[in-house]
């Protein structure tokens, strides 16, 4: 009889004991989870941060190789160590965290890829705006490339109006207006991805011009070594696509030293405006992205070569 009350009191003493570990692991779960979710956020944290800095680091890698080139060549083509594209790197040696051994350090992916593409090669829409003494050449040209890519009049119009107002010419006294002649212009940073479905201007319009157009800092000509068949034609009086498309070819084979080497790849009786096309440039995109484990960056930015030293005009 005392072994069977034994025997009930160690049954029900294991049951508490059951009882109080769930009750114990009910409580503890959920710190359990919050440090495990902290410590995740920590980590990607540190990871987007350092993805970040990498991105930056392609950013400067960009800026090195345009400053080179400026050094050793007058012209820019696309023949270019600055047009070759940075294929996908793993640049994990050498990127340690505080505290960070190189063995933890080599299981974690570091990915860079990036290119550079010539601005100039595009259509600068900041040439249509009406404080541009040659405003109305550019106007021509504009309509021409609309024209070609079947943008609507009515949008062609909107953008032109839009674009002339933006960029007024400058004021005598701008203090008498209530501008502060010390504030740098907001404009400066302008890029075509902010018309986008603004202004009254369609999704439609928005995409066809993507490829073809920029909004750079100041007025500029076209690079008649990097543009595309699309632009050349707009901006050389009277030469159809055809005629671009065989300059294009031509580039191919011998790139243009200047616009005379451009006149001699076309017809005689083609009028090549000087104004509006060069062989060299001082604007330059760069797009990359650099991964960190998870974390993904995607970098956008303009650079103005001046003066054999590179600038950073905007980053996004």
């Amino acid at each position: 009889m005392m072994n069977s009350k034994n025997s009930s009191q160690q049954g029900a003493a294991v049951v508490m004991a059951l009882f109080i570990v769930v009750l114990c692991t009910l409580a503890v779960s959920p710190l359990i989870w919050n440090l495990f979710a902290t410590a995740k956020t920590i980590s990607v944290a540190a990871a987007r941060d350092q993805a970040d800095a990498v991105s930056r680091s392609g950013v400067d890698w960009a800026r090195v190789i345009l400053r080179e080139d400026a050094r050793v060549s007058t012209t820019d083509t696309l023949t270019e160590p600055w047009a070759v594209p940075l294929a996908e790197s793993r640049i994990n040696e050498g990127l340690l965290r505080k505290d960070e051994n190189i063995a933890e350090a080599d299981d974690r992916e570091v990915v860079l890829t990036g290119r550079i593409e010539d601005a100039q090669g595009r259509f600068n829409l900041r040439n249509l705006g009406a404080d541009n003494a040659r405003q109305q050449m550019w106007l021509g040209s504009f309509t021409k490339l609309c024209d070609l890519l079947s943008v609507p009049g009515d949008q062609r119009a909107l953008l032109v109006q839009t674009l002339g107002s933006m960029f007024m010419p400058k004021l005598a006294n701008p203090e008498e207006q209530g501008i502060n002649p010390n504030e740098p212009p907001l404009l400066a940073a302008l890029r075509w991805e902010e018309f986008r479905g603004k202004y009254g201007i369609s999704e439609e319009t928005w995409d066809q011009l993507r490829p073809y157009v920029v909004i750079l800092p100041k007025a500029s000509a076209v690079n008649a070594n990097t543009a595309s068949a699309e632009v050349l034609y707009s901006i050389i009086e009277d030469i159809s696509f055809g005629d671009a498309q065989r300059l294009l070819a031509q580039r191919e084979r011998v790139t243009f030293r200047n616009v005379a080497d451009i006149r001699s790849a076309l017809n005689a009786n083609v009028t090549i405006n000087n104004d509006l096309i060069t062989v060299n440039s001082n604007y330059f995109l760069v797009e990359g992205t650099a991964q960190v484990e998870e974390a993904l960056i995607r970098t956008r930015a303009l650079l103005e070569r001046r003066e054999q030293r590179v600038f950073v005009m905007w980053r996004q």
